[in-house]
């Protein structure tokens, strides 16, 4: 007798399970040895990892030239670095393209917050 079992998705062994839906995470992309995006670790990584935000919505880094950038979920391919997109769920929902300092970043990051609540 035949059995024909399910084929779990490409990437569903690494999902942890206790992951609670609706994980939200913003990723940095990056270009190693990028001026500009060391900015990003310089004015904006510090005031935002002492924010009650960083504990919600972790930061991650992602060097754009040592990966797949069509496997990390975009809506559309990467054109400037740095570029910080927020995540859900493995999924984009919005993103700020080049670097802006720190009061642009956050001003936009609560617009994209909202729009990820809805």
């Amino acid at each position: 007798a035949l059995s024909l079992g399910l084929v779990e998705p490409l990437g569903a062994a690494r999902e942890q399970p206790s992951q609670p839906a609706n994980r939200l995470e913003l990723l940095v992309i990056e270009v190693a040895g990028c001026t500009i995006c060391d900015l990003v670790r310089v004015h904006i990584q510090p005031a935002y990892e002492s924010s009650p935000r960083a504990r919600q919505v972790p930061m991650r880094y992602v060097d754009i030239t040592s990966i797949d950038e069509l496997r990390l979920g975009l809506t559309e391919r990467v054109a400037t670095v740095p570029t910080i997109v927020l995540m859900r769920d493995g999924r984009e929902i919005d993103r700020i393209s080049g670097y802006t300092g720190p009061e642009h970043f956050f001003v936009a990051l609560s617009d994209m917050l909202e729009m990820a609540a809805d």
